[in-house]
């Protein structure tokens, strides 16, 4: 597992640099969510090609991780690199004022993700259970997804599946977006077992989609809290069945604290009625992998096609706004200007105007 987690984190850096090719005003948070998404499909993509020439072996993987390392080398140019240790000495003066004087909007924001990265945590830790009994799920709209996907896992991993046929009909075509479960099959390869495999995958890319949906709210509303609750509304919608809640407790000795204590497998997709009122987590991102890649992917292509719309306009209105506020100071360095404050994330930080 140790590899598998190194890989990622190279792949995440790596494709974190690359958005300095493209998006010169995103702070450090947003690079490193958009540099997630873009460094699995990169992986995905090449170790795909080169792995149906040459399976998906060992030096397969290996040559995969230094082609997808590859943006790294932007470092290597002083403007790049300039980039790259201002966002990280902004990130650490960030860190140290937060410890230090911390106010209620860097508070909220950290607690707002530590919030979202333990929930995501739970809920992808369940969604493979592997333990004496065998292998089972913790969502029941992953109880006929999971196995599929783990045939597709394995297929790739064991059983050199290029070109890939369908695992359920044997000599048909694949059709199903399978790049997901191909990068879970490197991290097999990497030393993984097929529940870690498939679990860094998912809690990197929903932490990521999660981050990526506040800039993109950000970017087109500028409200603070519109950018925050967009990402809950997006992951958390699925109708009013959560009025049931009410209903249950009223009939509760306990209360709503003794509903949330004994919920059934399934509280708002009722079996036999006509309650189908599920959410993106339970019944999209969990079972259907091919959203956790794509939707991110997605948001990163919307974000930039808005901003280039406006004309660059997230970085221009937030030059703006640190312009009108009294004592703001412009700090010249190599013929940059510090102007502007990404506020989209937490941590966030400055960025340039050349």
């Amino acid at each position: 597992m140790i590899a598998s987690l190194a890989l990622a984190v190279l792949i995440t850096i790596s494709g974190s640099v690359a958005t300095y090719l493209y998006d010169e005003g995103a702070s450090i948070g947003s690079r490193l969510c958009a540099g997630a998404c873009l460094g699995m499909a990169s992986l995905g993509l090449i170790g795909f090609v080169i792995a149906s020439f040459i399976g998906l072996t060992g030096p397969a993987v290996l040559i995969t991780g230094a082609v997808c390392a590859a943006p790294l080398g932007l470092l290597t140019q002083p403007v790049f690199l300039d980039r790259f240790r201002e966002d990280l000495g902004g990130l650490s003066a960030n860190a140290r004022r937060l410890l230090l004087r911390p106010d209620v909007q860097s508070v909220g924001y950290v607690l707002f993700y530590v919030a979202v990265a333990v929930t995501l945590y739970q809920v992808f830790n369940r969604a493979m259970i592997q333990d004496s009994e065998g292998i089972s799920t913790g969502l029941l709209n992953n109880f006929g997804d999971l196995p599929f996907h783990l045939s597709v896992i394995t297929g790739f991993a064991y059983g050199n599946n290029f070109p890939p046929d369908d695992p359920t009909y044997a000599g048909v075509r694949f059709t199903y977006p399978f790049l997901s479960d191909f990068v879970s099959a490197i991290f097999v390869r990497c030393g993984a077992d097929l529940r870690q495999s498939m679990f860094i995958e998912n809690f990197i890319l929903a932490l990521s989609f999660v981050g990526l949906l506040h800039r993109w709210a950000w970017v087109l509303l500028r409200d603070r809290f519109a950018a925050v609750i967009t990402p809950l509304l997006v992951l958390l919608n699925g109708g009013f069945g959560w009025v049931l809640l009410f209903t249950k407790a009223n009939k509760n000795e306990f209360g709503l604290l003794g509903v949330f204590n004994d919920l059934p497998p399934s509280f708002t997709i009722i079996p036999e009625t006509t309650w189908r009122w599920g959410n993106a987590i339970s019944t999209l991102l969990v079972p259907q992998r091919g959203f956790l890649l794509g939707l991110p992917l997605a948001v990163i292509v919307f974000t930039q096609w808005w901003l280039a719309a406006e004309g660059g306009g997230e970085k221009q209105a937030e030059t703006k706004r640190e312009k009108r506020r009294p004592g703001a100071v412009a700090k010249k360095k190599q013929k940059s200007v510090v102007s502007s404050i990404d506020t989209s994330l937490p941590f966030s930080l400055s960025v340039r105007r050349m």
